[in-house]
């Protein structure tokens, strides 16, 4: 949930800048048969919460390794709350309790926001993405920790303007996506900034101005994380007039492996990657089929590539994973968008942590389509086209319909890129998938070994490039 220039969470825009940086890095391609044997580990589950073996569990597990027994936080400095609430956010989608989960003894991760609400909702940005974490832990963000997070975050609202705080794509979404996940009503003004502010190529940058003429200078160009996020809002909200051009614009992002770069030519990583796997199911794409998959290279597939023995997933350039890395993934090898929906039900059981009580599986099926080529690019879709089918939204809208309408660049197109279901409202949760009926137990943690043995060879073979490179 954190790339681009934004001061998300609370982050310096310096920050941020390395942030954007960071993507200029380029992967390590695994191998194939590591990804064979973690996509194996991810479908079979162990039925053993203390051997973890599908990816969003392990991810948890490692990110839970670095929480801390003092307080509860993830302790990035300038990003513990971000990631902090990721870490909340990312536990929720994988079938386990935020509010039980610890370092040992301490305080949970909840617990923490709950004693930091104040100071973390000084900004639109961090005041979205906190009451995301409280709304996904079933907690009640108008009482929370002593604050109203609806309150605070409608008072950086500028009602003659429609912008949240500075405006920026990842204020102005991570406000959408909050009010959303509270089901509350977001204002028509907020949802046609961003739909104003989509270039020409069919993408957003992260300052939200259309076509910046000063972009080539400052970077403001649309990339593919503000162009993720303002899908997941837009579409969140009831909004799908935009989606057709978005994603013919992210179809020319897409990297041979599968995966996705920050902007065409950086090099693929894990977070870009997670974040446009999202906006896919956001807007009802099948990312599993081949239209997504070059040289039938899916994003799940190269995701999971990249994440490294102990659960945590490497930066390109780095050489140890870390938690702020870490924690933007789960939410996506869930196969969940943002704001995080489970329907009626919470997503996870009371109580429910990487030691028991176990998550209750609720497996996401696969589906398969037809082969189609891929779309036509954003700059040839007469109006600048809009979107595929998406999931109804939580929230309710003031003064939009649901229903595509012509946006302000041309008549909506509401015919599917890709065939595929509309996502489950309730996210999968394969930590503890059962095998088969009469599967050998024996054999299941052979396969379960192997596997892990594979990823850690794969990651050990994958060429690295250092950072600026």
């Amino acid at each position: 949930m954190r790339r681009g220039h934004s001061g998300k969470g609370g982050v310096p825009v310096a920050a941020w800048g390395a942030d954007m940086d960071r993507t200029r890095r380029v992967a390590a391609l695994a191998t194939t048969g590591a990804t064979g044997a973690a996509l194996l580990a991810f479908v079979i589950g162990t039925g053993s919460a203390a051997t973890q073996v599908d990816p969003a569990s392990r991810a948890i597990q490692y990110l839970q390794g670095q929480q801390s027994a003092s307080d509860g936080s993830i302790p990035v400095g300038a990003s513990t709350a971000s990631v902090s609430e990721e870490y909340a956010i990312g536990a929720a989608a994988a079938g386990y309790d935020p509010n039980a989960l610890r370092h040992g003894s301490g305080p949970s991760v909840m617990a923490y926001l709950a004693a930091h609400a104040a100071a973390a909702c000084t900004s639109a940005g961090a005041c979205g993405e906190l009451l995301q974490a409280v709304a996904a832990a079933g907690l009640d963000p108008a009482a929370f920790g002593g604050v109203d997070l609806l309150t605070t975050l409608n008072s950086f609202y500028s009602a003659g303007t429609g912008v949240f705080g500075d405006g920026e794509a990842f204020t102005q979404t991570l406000a959408i996506q909050g009010l959303v996940a509270a089901h509350q009503a977001v204002p028509a003004a907020a949802l046609h900034h961003l739909v104003a502010a989509q270039d020409s190529d069919g993408g957003w940058d992260y300052l939200l101005i259309k076509d910046d003429p000063n972009g080539p200078t400052n970077f403001d160009t649309s990339d593919t994380n503000s162009t993720a996020m303002v899908l997941m809002a837009l579409d969140a909200a009831g909004v799908h007039t935009r989606d057709r051009a978005a994603l013919a614009w992210l179809h020319t992002q897409q990297d041979t492996d599968g995966g996705f770069p920050y902007q065409a030519g950086s090099g693929t990583d894990p977070d870009s990657t997670a974040l446009v796997l999202q906006a896919l199911l956001a807007t009802g794409q099948n990312p599993d089929a081949p239209a997504w998959a070059p040289g039938g290279h899916t994003p799940l597939a190269r995701l999971i590539a990249s994440q490294d023995g102990g659960g945590g997933f490497i930066f390109p350039g780095n050489s140890a994973p870390d938690p702020f890395t870490t924690a933007q993934v789960p939410p996506a090898l869930e196969r969940a968008a943002f704001p995080l929906t489970c329907g009626s039900a919470r997503c996870f059981q009371p109580g429910s942590t990487l030691n028991g009580p176990l998550p209750t599986p609720t497996p996401t099926p696969i589906a398969t389509s037809t082969p189609l080529p891929r779309p036509t690019p954003a700059s040839q879709v007469p109006g600048g086209g809009s979107g595929a089918p998406s999931p109804a939204p939580t929230g309710a809208v003031l003064g939009v319909s649901a229903t595509p309408s012509p946006g302000p660049t041309g008549a909506g197109d509401t015919t599917p890129l890709v065939p595929g279901p509309t996502p489950s409202a309730a996210p999968a949760v394969a930590t503890t998938a059962p095998a088969a009926s009469g599967f050998p137990g024996a054999l299941l943690y052979v396969l379960v070994a192997l596997a892990a043995a594979f990823v850690v060879a794969g990651a050990t073979l994958g060429a690295r490039r250092r950072r600026g490179a």
